[in-house]
């Protein structure tokens, strides 16, 4: 009810200041966190499945089965990546610097393992075995492209990598070996493994069947539980085995990175990170360990291990950077600093 002799505006929509206040595209695509590495990967990660599942198609061949297989093993991988990124906070690793250790690491990693532990007669019976056989290769195919890296920054002195930047080298060259890995297993082993399972099957299904049950009841009681246990196997493949390798690289690559600093003899210290890496791997893969209740302790010790020297390092060493430098919340020191310089300029990769 209005009083007499007040007009009523007319109801009118929305005006276009009004959805940009809303909905600012135009302020969110000019701003730099939104053109940063982290969120494109993250904006890339998210669309990976469904891509993954149009190339599969309805009628997938041997050759389509491989490369979903690469696509999910690099998903996994990259998003390991983005986790680690924001942990160690790398600051002196550019971008160029992780495609050309991905780039080696994808041309030397798996022939150098597989051609050693083929020689080696590589088996995980016995704890010596598994670490010499299995852990040792494994462990040096990853450190080569960290190696090569190292060997070329200091002959053109382009960059003063701390350690902890050579940790995070070595685990991205963990992060690759890792998806190969679980490609191989999965395309390769994995088919076998699972064709063992049906042949072995066979028998009693035609039990089953002649006693009187039907062939699909007798194929679903026989066979659910080992396509189970096949399929959940190979997910956790996919998702895990990039970190292990990573967390177990990352400790070679923090030596390396103290023999290339020059802060101790490079051969005293260089051999450290392989070996520790070389034992750890060796126990994880050892048949006593791997499968029961200690290959998780063997798990968190890597892990401990790695987030140790990424964090903090070892004595001597400059403690990471901390996720909000002194000052407190961006918003605050923002607010201190006034307006921003260049976008984005000599922001590392993993800032957003």
């Amino acid at each position: 009810m209005t009083p007499a002799g007040m007009s009523v505006p007319p109801a009118r929509g929305p005006s276009a200041g009004q959805v940009n206040d809303l909905l600012p595209i135009g302020d969110w695509i000019r701003h730099h966190s939104l053109r940063s590495w982290p969120v494109l990967l993250f904006l890339a990660l998210i669309c990976v499945p469904s891509i993954a599942l149009l190339i599969l198609g309805l009628n997938p061949s041997q050759a389509t089965f491989d490369h979903v297989a690469w696509i999910f093993a690099a998903y996994f991988a990259v998003a390991w990546l983005l986790l680690l990124g924001v942990i160690i906070r790398p600051e002196h690793v550019p971008g160029t610097m992780l495609v050309l250790v991905t780039a080696i690491a994808l041309a030397t990693q798996v022939p150098l393992a597989v051609t050693l532990e083929v020689d080696l007669h590589a088996n995980t019976a016995g704890l010596g075995p598994s670490i010499y056989s299995v852990g040792l290769p494994e462990e040096l195919a990853k450190a080569i492209p960290v190696l090569v890296v190292a060997l070329i920054y200091q002959l053109w002195r382009q960059h003063d990598l701390e350690p902890r930047d050579y940790l995070f080298l070595g685990a991205v060259s963990g992060l690759v070996f890792g998806a190969s890995e679980v490609v191989h297993y999965f395309t390769v082993n994995g088919v076998e493994q699972f064709y063992q399972t049906v042949k072995a099957a066979l028998p009693a299904i035609q039990q089953l069947i002649l006693g009187g049950h039907s062939a699909p009841d007798s194929l679903f009681v026989v066979l659910i539980e080992p396509v189970r246990y096949f399929i959940l196997e190979f997910v956790w493949r996919f998702i895990t085995d990039p970190i292990t390798h990573a967390c177990w690289a990352g400790l070679t690559g923090y030596f390396i990175g103290l023999a290339v600093s020059g802060r101790h003899r490079w051969y005293a210290v260089g051999w450290i990170g392989l070996v520790a890496a070389a034992i750890l791997h060796g126990l994880n893969d050892w048949s006593r360990v791997n499968g029961h209740w200690l290959w998780i302790v063997v798990v968190l010790v890597s892990g401990v291990l790695f987030l140790g020297y990424a964090k903090v390092g070892s004595r001597g060493d400059q403690p990471a950077p901390p996720l909000w430098p002194p000052g407190g919340h961006p918003q605050a020191r923002h607010a201190a600093a006034g307006p921003p310089s260049a976008v984005g300029a000599g922001r590392p990769w993993w800032v957003h």
